[in-house]
């Protein structure tokens, strides 16, 4: 579905991403693992063109999508995004935010986009919360209202930027069930995420990253077991 070549990103002097390659294959759940500062957030940016890579080339469904003839609206409406720090509307009800992209784009008729909006709430448990503001709600509540939001766009593929650091430990597992929920229907999702069990149990696919390179991937059981990389090594010894 999606393509990474080459891609190089800086910002002024200092090089962030490398000479990223990726493919991402339609149901595919692809973690993404690594020290802070290693290039996971802005690598997830650049992919649905949040940022602009300095050089390399991303394609979706067999385009060039960082060209400058290419309408980046597709894009952002296929390829969706979940932030760390959740990004909701505070003076729109939950189900108002919900319910915000699907009407300007004209996704169909308001009680449609209503009803559809309900029923994202009920997947991620939270239709009792609607006419709620997002103020009132928990993080977890909050993050959960935004994967609903992102879902509402009815988009091919899924990225997930930290999605549980900004979280309180307790309130984690509710949004990883939801991500899970996600990942066993077939959503393409990529995650750069600290969760390490949902990163080996989740994911068929693991990334570590460092110094803004993809230092080693691939199974993720066979990589939490036995890293190849020595630096994949010195990195799980100190968080598993």
């Amino acid at each position: 579905m999606l393509t990474v070549k080459n891609l190089s990103k800086s910002f002024g002097e200092l090089e962030v991403l490398k000479d990223i390659n990726m493919e991402i294959k339609e149901g595919e759940v692809i973690s993404v693992i690594g020290p802070s500062g290693s290039g996971k957030s802005t690598f997830l940016r650049c992919i649905n063109l949040l940022e602009t890579p300095n050089s390399g080339t991303i394609t979706y469904e067999g385009q060039v999508v960082n060209e400058p003839a290419y309408d980046k609206r597709k894009l952002h409406q296929e390829v969706g995004m979940v932030f760390q720090k959740f990004n909701l509307f505070p003076h729109k009800t939950v189900l108002e935010n919900i319910m915000l992209a699907p009407t300007k784009l004209k996704r169909g008729t308001k009680e449609e986009l209503k009803a559809q909006a309900l029923e994202l709430l009920d997947k991620v448990g939270l239709k009792s919360k609607a006419d709620e503001f997002p103020g009132n709600l928990s993080g977890g509540q909050q993050q959960r209202v935004a994967i609903a939001r992102a879902l509402a766009m009815k988009p091919r593929v899924l990225l997930f930027d930290e999605p549980t650091s900004a979280l309180d430990p307790e309130l984690v597992g509710e949004v990883l069930k939801v991500m899970q929920d996600l990942a066993e229907e077939g959503m393409t999702m990529v995650v750069v995420t600290h969760e390490m069990g949902f990163a080996r149990e989740v994911s068929n696919h693991l990334i570590f990253m460092e110094g803004g390179y993809i230092v080693e991937e691939g199974d993720p059981k066979e990589i939490f077991a036995n890293p190849k990389n020595a630096r994949t090594k010195k990195f799980l010894s100190s968080v598993l």
